[in-house]
């Protein structure tokens, strides 16, 4: 989805949304639940007060845990 997909879908400006993607602006609680009903997702899937880390990273440790609790 493009920027200025997600901006007509939440009604902002397109520049909105780059500015949340790089973080230079904090959305209303409003927008945070808009954004997050485009995508069906809870809110705390989308944002974060701390930064996210690689998804490939929670994927691969979740992967070996489970890997792990199986070999017992």
């Amino acid at each position: 989805m493009s920027r200025a997909q997600l901006a007509q879908l939440v009604e902002v400006n397109p520049q909105t949304v780059g500015a949340l993607e790089r973080g230079d602006h904090y959305p209303s609680l409003d927008l945070a639940f808009r954004i997050c009903d485009v995508f069906g997702l809870p809110v705390e899937a989308v944002f974060s007060r701390t930064e996210f880390g690689p998804l490939s990273t929670e994927v691969y440790r979740i992967r070996t845990a489970t890997e792990g609790r199986d070999a017992q």
